[in-house]
């Protein structure tokens, strides 16, 4: 656990030394997510989520995403996935909301470490922005990495039917390349969560926590976003028998 807990902490001091060197502006969010992943046979599944992430009185809502994706399981702690996903994006600059295609694929990995689980996540995202200009209906395209680490601790021991509450700790970096026409940062965001899982079931969980969400736009200054985090999972077994 030792290691993997130091590799955690690595990721997290990296990222906060990266974003420390610019002012940065605040804002607070809340955000409504659904993850779902549905096992189809031994090797096959399918992977869906819905995101709606608001303002600080839900009033508006500043970003949408619709993603789904093809699972195939290389070994049961190995998952790769490819797939497409549908964004909107508020510009507050346009009053007026844009459009983004991406098509993903990922490597998934989840690591055992005593009660606890660490999964890590490498994902690369082929992106198409629409450019809001006027009399301009072309996309701008650029390419992005993402490394997801994420560590579940049990905190009690598991009752049936219902398995004992967690804590979910989580962080996420997202580094462009090939995006000038998007952002030629190269550090684009990191996600920082702390969450707690105040509903276990062996098929749905739900997750309540606090997100540091920091934002390296292009032009500007930097944006630390504090986000209100509701997280609905479920892992559906649809293998025949």
């Amino acid at each position: 656990m030792k290691h993997q807990t130091l590799l955690f902490l690595a990721v997290v001091f990296c990222s906060s030394n990266i974003l420390a060197q610019a002012p940065t502006q605040s804002n607070y969010n809340n955000w409504f997510t659904y993850f779902g992943t549905y096992k189809l046979s031994p090797r096959w599944g399918m992977h869906f989520d819905a995101q709606f992430r608001t303002d600080d009185k839900v009033a508006r809502a500043n970003q949408s995403l619709l993603r789904a994706g093809v699972h195939f399981y290389a070994k049961p702690a190995l998952l790769a996935t490819l797939g497409y996903a549908y964004v909107t994006t508020y510009s507050p600059n346009a009053f007026d909301y844009f459009t983004e295609h991406r098509v993903w694929q990922q490597l998934l990995y989840n690591q055992p470490i005593g009660q606890a689980t660490m999964t890590h996540r490498f994902r690369l995202e082929q992106r198409f922005v629409e450019n809001l200009a006027p009399e301009s209906d072309d996309y701008r395209k650029g390419h992005r990495f993402r490394y997801f680490n994420r560590v579940v601790l049990p905190l009690g021991k598991k009752q049936l039917p219902r398995a004992a509450p967690y804590l979910a700790l989580q962080n996420e970096v997202f580094l462009n390349f090939a995006s000038a026409d998007i952002n030629s940062n190269v550090f684009d965001q990191n996600r920082l969560l702390i969450a707690l899982g105040i509903f276990n079931e062996k098929q749905t969980r739900l997750e309540l926590g606090y997100m540091n969400h920091h934002i390296n736009p292009a032009p500007g200054n930097k944006v630390t976003r504090h986000i209100l985090h509701f997280s609905l999972l479920q892992w559906l077994n649809f293998e025949s028998n």
